[in-house]
């Protein structure tokens, strides 16, 4: 009776971690992904105040989780999910905003448009996750937004992301979140196969 129990508890231990690995919403993906290519280095940007990681994200249709990451470019339009590492962990106490702009956009008076703002907030994980659809074509810049010693708005750190046909760079061998799929489901069919031999070895 108490293998009995303790095989069901197993089983039921890794089917809660096999469903939570594949159901994690997208940030948490991201995350996890993140971390799995660490310190395979992504793309650094070291110019501004404070040094950032990015890998760039081209969310597939049909709700599939992103595969492939990128570092300055992308191939083509749509949604995108971002992740910038905060490489210092003092910027991690510090409330940093995004801005994401779209350079030389036909509408704008001023050659940039506004795609996306995030109101400034502390991020104490040290990644920032960003999710966001581009409309067009043409090269864009994230800025990171810090506060100055006047407290008045500053561009800390500049992004430059270049959207259609080819140039940039990616990092798209690094672990991803497919991976973190296919381990959730290969540590389900681990685990069944484990209870079934237990079960068996029983008899």
């Amino acid at each position: 009776m108490n293998k009995l129990l303790r095989n069901s508890s197993i089983a039921g231990l890794c089917l809660g971690l096999s469903v939570f690995l594949a159901s994690a919403p997208v940030s948490a993906q991201l995350m996890l992904a993140h971390e799995g290519h660490h310190d395979a280095g992504g793309c650094k940007i070291e110019g501004g105040d404070f040094p950032v990681a990015v890998s760039i994200y081209e969310v597939p249709e049909g709700d599939i989780p992103p595969m492939h990451s990128y570092c300055d470019h992308i191939p083509d339009a749509g949604k995108i999910n971002m992740t910038i590492e905060l490489s210092d962990s003092q910027t991690r106490e510090v409330p940093i905003a995004v801005r994401m702009l779209m350079e030389g956009h036909e509408n704008s008076e001023h050659g940039a448009h506004e795609v996306l703002y995030m109101p400034a907030e502390k991020y104490s994980s040290g990644i920032i996750v960003v999710a966001t659809k581009l409309e067009h074509l043409g090269q864009y810049t994230i800025q990171l937004e810090t506060e100055d010693s006047a407290g008045k708005t500053k561009t800390a750190v500049k992004i430059p992301l270049h959207v259609g046909g080819s140039g940039g760079h990616d990092h798209g061998s690094n672990f991803g979140t497919l991976e973190i799929i296919l381990l959730a489901i290969v540590a389900g069919v681990g685990c069944f196969i484990f209870v079934r031999s237990k079960k068996a070895a029983n008899v």
